[in-house]
């Protein structure tokens, strides 16, 4: 039987970061995950939407959100 884990990955990067620090701190991630045994699967994008229902339906609106997910597996 395979065990799923699934990791939210934000990039926190400042202004003077490129896309390569993106790319190295999902590494680390990935590579942190592998030396406990997990096997990196995929990464996807989840989308959530929020109802805010306002007051007695008034100002009612709907917010969306969208989410990195880092998907790992293991055999038991």
């Amino acid at each position: 039987m395979k065990n799923y884990k699934v990791v939210p990955y934000v990039a926190n990067i400042t202004t003077k970061d490129t896309t390569s620090t993106v790319a190295e701190k999902l590494e680390i991630l990935i590579n942190d995950f592998a030396k406990q045994g997990w096997n990196f699967e995929s990464i996807e994008k989840f989308e959530t939407s929020v109802n805010d229902p306002g007051c007695f339906g008034i100002n009612a609106k709907t917010s969306t959100t969208f989410f990195q997910l880092v998907i790992f597996s293991k055999q038991n």
